[in-house]
């Protein structure tokens, strides 16, 4: 149900395409999935550790976020099932 904004708005070319490809194939021309993901990654990361970082140096910021990160997948890998090969 993507609309047309006003003349000459840049979202008008995502939503012309859309119209002549198909939501799905725009969706993997754009790299729309891709994106999603990124999204999704961002928000559990700022739902589980906060949206705000506590070190005020760069070099400090950046490795409290891979602390950070470090964790979450920790915490991932421990949330996946085991799998056994039936042989």
């Amino acid at each position: 149900n993507a609309q047309y904004w006003e003349e000459g708005h840049p979202r008008n070319n995502a939503v012309f395409m859309m119209h002549q490809i198909g939501l799905t194939q725009w969706k993997v021309n754009s790299g729309y999935h891709l994106r999603s993901l990124a999204e999704t990654a961002m928000y559990r990361f700022k739902q589980l550790m906060g949206d705000k970082l506590k070190s005020r140096q760069f070099n400090s910021q950046h490795t409290e976020t891979m602390i950070k990160v470090k964790a979450i997948n920790k915490m991932t890998g421990l949330g996946m099932p085991k799998y056994q090969q039936q042989i």
